[in-house]
């Protein structure tokens, strides 16, 4: 089955809590408590964050997590590409030559088009889109 990892759903989680805050920070500890995360695992996740440029950290008594960006340019294909690689429902859709079928397989061209789409859905959303209306702001939801 073709799913989110959890590392990108606690990452996503993670960053709207601080979208939410006053001066978009917090200490790891309050993110983890408030979103239920563990505070390790958190601790991973935002430090991948970090090295994606889409938190700051700062460390000793004041220290904690900043956006680094304001929430309208915090991209969604940003953040899952910094938690989780780049998109592929299949491993064929960047390279031939994953399995004895290349180019005569005729379900490959259903997955690139179904990259393409996630891969759109995912340019086109921001951390914004995710706090202000909490789901896909072209849906009647």
């Amino acid at each position: 089955m073709f799913s989110v990892s959890a590392r990108t759903q606690y990452g996503i989680r993670a960053l709207a809590y601080l979208a939410r805050k006053p001066g978009w920070e917090a200490v790891g500890a309050e993110i983890a408590e408030a979103e239920d995360i563990s505070p390790k695992y958190l601790e991973g996740i935002l430090t991948r964050l970090a090295a994606a440029g889409l938190v700051r950290s700062e460390r000793g008594k004041n220290g904690g997590y900043r956006l680094a960006r304001a929430p309208d340019g915090v991209v969604m294909a940003d953040v899952v590409a910094a938690l989780d690689g780049e998109v592929r429902p299949v491993d064929c859709v960047d390279s031939l030559g994953i399995c004895g079928h290349d180019t005569s397989c005729s379900s490959r061209k259903f997955w690139i088009g179904l990259k393409t789409a996630i891969d759109e859905y995912l340019g086109n959303r921001t951390l914004a889109d995710i706090i202000e209306n909490g789901a896909d702001p072209g849906s009647a939801n």
